[in-house]
């Protein structure tokens, strides 16, 4: 009968060549049931940006919120929550406030996955260890 550790080593040796084979499955952050892409409607949610539909754009008005029309899309936001933006621009007129931050958001969901340098090393992967 085999021992714990034989078997341990046999598993670890099948997995070597299977990976070598390119036959072991990789998980990369796109497929982990966590990742949110760039630009996408939960992006926008976990920025806390609220896009207004043509509409709904009168009565955001009418609601007083402040709203900011991408240039480069078009679309209208605004901030799901006003006064927490408020905390990043100390002393600075509170519209101004909002607004900064509303652009700052919309850029960061409108500009795509940051461009990885030509001469940058390989991202570690946590499944190629397991």
């Amino acid at each position: 009968m085999a021992t714990t550790t034989e078997l341990q080593n046999e598993v670890a040796w099948m997995r070597d060549i299977l990976d070598k084979a390119g036959l072991l499955p990789r998980q990369t952050a796109e497929h982990a049931p966590d990742f949110i892409a760039y630009g996408s409607p939960q992006h926008a949610t976990m920025l806390g940006l609220v896009e207004i539909a043509p509409a709904e754009l009168e009565q955001a008005k009418k609601d007083g919120y402040t709203l900011y029309t991408s240039p480069r899309t078009g679309k209208v936001y605004r901030l799901e929550d006003e006064i927490h933006a408020l905390q990043y621009v100390p002393g600075v007129d509170p519209r101004q406030a909002m607004l900064i931050v509303l652009r700052q958001k919309i850029s960061s969901l409108e500009s795509g996955p940051p461009q990885v340098p030509a001469n940058a090393p390989p991202m570690f992967n946590p499944a190629s260890f397991a």
